[in-house]
Formats: structure tokens, C-alpha cells, sequence
């Protein structure tokens, strides 16, 4: 109660110690391709083309990462929309037959 207002906290996802073993291991593996997903996102476009003229810099690949600046950044679009894609699946698939929209989950008890 916070100044005679009652406070109602709920989760919309279960912890991952109500889950299945292997929705838990599914659900670590949709934020491993979520996580792999940001690292291609065209936001970090900017570092993501330092690192690689650092990487290849005075090669023929750097030459043509260099020159086609838009097609690098449309290869990364299409690389990061299919990575989360592919989390997103992943994490649906892990939390599927749980619905927590009415506010009504059963969670384990902390100690």
C-alpha cells in the first residue's frame, strides 16, 4: 500500500524456475539469438563498420565493405530481422500454454 493506494505488481512471463526444463532451456536460447540479433541491429551500423575496416582495412573484402556502405547495411537489416525473428520464436515457443494477461499466474514462493 503506498499512500492508501493499494500497489498490484504482476509478471507477464513466469520465472524461469516455474518453467518446464525445456522451456527453460528454450527460453535461454531465444535471449541467446535475441542477444545475437543486437549485434547486427543497423543502429550499431556506425560501430559495426569501424570494426570491420579495422578487421579487413587494406583488404579487397575492407575495399568493398568500404565502397558499399548501403548494402552492408541492408545485409545487416535482413540479418538482424531474421535473428529476432528467430528469438522470438524461440521465447514464444518457451512460454506457450501460459497466459499471464489476466494477472492470475501461479508463481513459486521465494523462501
Amino acid at each position: 500500500m503506498v499512500d492508501g493506494l493499494a500497489v498490484t505488481v504482476t509478471e507477464t512471463t513466469p520465472p524461469a524456475a516455474a518453467l518446464p526444463a525445456a522451456a527453460a532451456r528454450r527460453e535461454k536460447r531465444g535471449r541467446a539469438w535475441l542477444v545475437a540479433s543486437f549485434v547486427f541491429c543497423p543502429c550499431h551500423l556506425p560501430v559495426s563498420m569501424a570494426v570491420l575496416g579495422v578487421l579487413f582495412g587494406g583488404s579487397a573484402f575492407g575495399a568493398l565493405v568500404g565502397r558499399n556502405t548501403l548494402g552492408v547495411g541492408l545485409v545487416f537489416g535482413v540479418v538482424y530481422a531474421v535473428l529476432l525473428g528467430v528469438a522470438f520464436r524461440h521465447l514464444r515457443a518457451a512460454t506457450k500454454g501460459v497466459d499471464c494477461s489476466d494477472g492470475e499466474c501461479v508463481l513459486p514462493r521465494n523462501g
